[in-house]
This record gives structure tokens, sequence and C-alpha cells, in this order.
């Protein structure tokens, strides 16, 4: 599959560079190991924790690598450094990788290893409330070189809502995942809505636990969540050093921001907000609108 430089417009006229592989928009850095990670063997005991990218992935996989090694330090790596992000990795390195093996990915189920299915491994999905997606989005995409963006944040939304971004469309990514979870109603997948996840950790820590065949006591759940606070996260990973802030704008770790629930109100218009929730309701389902808000389910929808 040859890959392709392409440049995609925002509403202001200001370019993104991307590279185009398949249907996939991606950046070169990534496109050159795309490929092939539907053809490494899944093993039974993998776990994957999948995201559309700026949903609280880093967070995710801090708590599960907790849950599976029952102790409550951060990691001394950065996600991207520590080997168990796929999209950094060429199939090899995956296939290199020790059991058990927590893998993060921000692909669609068919671009996973075929076999997945078949063995039924573990699979923690994360959504969160697209506006503020977006608003975590367009401050990454901004900072990286590669992509030479500038444009403004209300230029930015339509770009976003069109899925002219590197990887594609929040709405794909939901509606992919969405499609398998219905053809495959006994599948072990288990989602986690960042809004729960932030307003209850212990709770969802828990349920996660539980989803895993994990035990862990209440206090262990506490320790966890206190544990992978976010200020917490951010001091402690932007003291580290890795090969990819020099790809940043800035030089700097740019993975964590604010990592707050309601922050696209300080970017949305209200007339942009509408419009934006507007075309979302007319692409999902009515029992998904749930997934448009800051306020956290009252019953977990796996």
């Amino acid at each position: 599959m040859e890959a392709k430089p392409i440049e995609t417009i925002d509403g202001g006229g200001n370019v993104m560079k991307l590279i185009q592989l398949g249907d996939r928009l991606l950046i070169r850095a990534l496109a050159d190991n795309w490929c092939g990670m539907c053809d490494i063997k899944a093993r039974v005991d993998d776990v994957f924790l999948a995201e559309y990218v700026k949903s609280g992935l880093h967070w995710l996989y801090e708590i599960v690598s907790m849950l599976r090694s029952g102790q409550t330090k951060l990691l001394p790596s950065t996600l991207e450094s520590s080997g168990s992000h796929m999209e950094v990795l060429s199939p090899p390195r995956v296939d290199r990788i020790p059991s058990p093996r927590t893998l993060c990915t921000h692909r669609y189920r068919d671009e996973l290893p075929r076999n997945l299915t078949d063995l039924k491994c573990k699979i923690i999905l994360l959504i969160r409330n697209p506006k503020d997606v977006c608003v975590s989005y367009f401050n990454h995409l901004r900072e990286i070189k590669p992509l030479e963006y500038e444009g403004s944040f209300s230029d930015f939304i339509p770009l976003f809502k069109r899925g002219d971004v590197l990887f594609n469309s929040w709405d794909s990514h939901f509606l992919h995942w969405k499609k398998f979870k219905c053809e495959n109603p006994d599948y072990p997948i288990h989602t986690v809505r960042y809004e729960n996840l932030k307003t209850r950790p212990v709770e969802e820590i828990k349920k996660m636990a539980d989803f895993l065949n994990i035990e862990c006591t209440e206090k262990m759940c506490q320790d966890i969540a206190l544990a992978t606070e976010f200020s917490k996260m951010k001091e402690q990973k932007e003291s580290l050093t890795n090969r990819f802030l020099s790809s940043h704008k800035s030089g700097k770790e740019i993975m964590y921001r604010k990592g707050q629930i309601g922050d696209w109100k300080n970017n949305f218009s209200s007339a942009e907000a509408e419009a934006f929730d507007a075309y979302y309701r007319g692409i999902l389902d009515p029992d998904d609108y749930i997934y448009l808000t800051d306020e956290p389910s009252t019953e977990p929808s796996n």
C-alpha cells in the first residue's frame, strides 16, 4: 500500500500536512510502521487498550499496568518509550514484547491481529466527550512539527468533524468499535467513559479489575486512583526525556495538558458547541448521546 502526502485545509484556509495510507491519515513516522499489525499473533493473555486520540490512553495505561503488576508506582518511562504503544512500533517489535502484554492503540478492530477475536483477548475501550477531545487535539496537533499546522480553534472545528486530521474522525473510531461490539456480543470488551473515570475513579478502577479477573481491594483501588492523579502524572512524565520531544515545537512533553472535564466551555462559543452536538446527534444513535455530555453515566455502557 502506497503512502501519499496530502494536505487538508481547515475553515480558515490553514493547511495540515499528512500522509494518506489507504483511507487512513497519518504522519510519515507512523505510516512507515502502520501496515502488517493485523498479521502478528495475539496471545491469549494480551489486554488491548483502545481509544480515539486524546481520550486518556496514557492515564488508562498507567492504571491497568498497576492492576496487572499489583504495585502503585508510576512507570519510569512515557507510554511511547515503554514499548506498549502499537502506533510507534513495527510488527516485529510488538512480536518481541514479553507476555503478559498490555497493548495500546488508536486503531480500528480490523487493523489489529486477526486472531484477536478467536482468542477473545480482553479489550478496554475508552471514550471521551468529543468536545473535550477536539480542544485537546487542537492543542496537540499544533505542537507536531511535521504537520506544520497553525490554524485557530474555530477554524479547526470543521477539520476535526470531517476527520481530516491525524487518525481520521472521532465518529469513525466510535462507530467502528460499536459495530464490532454489536457483531460480537459475547466478546469481552469493557467500555470506560473518561468522565466516569474522572468523577469516580475508585469505582471505575474496581470495575476494570473485575473485568480483568484481578483481585483488587478497595484500598488498592484507592491507592491506584491517588497514584494516577493527573497532576502527579504530568509532573513525573514531564521530568522524563524521550526521543519524540524533538518533533514537538516546544521541545517538551505534550501528552499531559489539563486532563479536565468541560474545558471545551473555555474554547467553544455557544453557537459552535450547539452546532457541534447537533452534528454528532445526526450520526449517533440516541442511546449514545450521553457521550456528548460531561455527565457521568448512571449505568455502565457495555
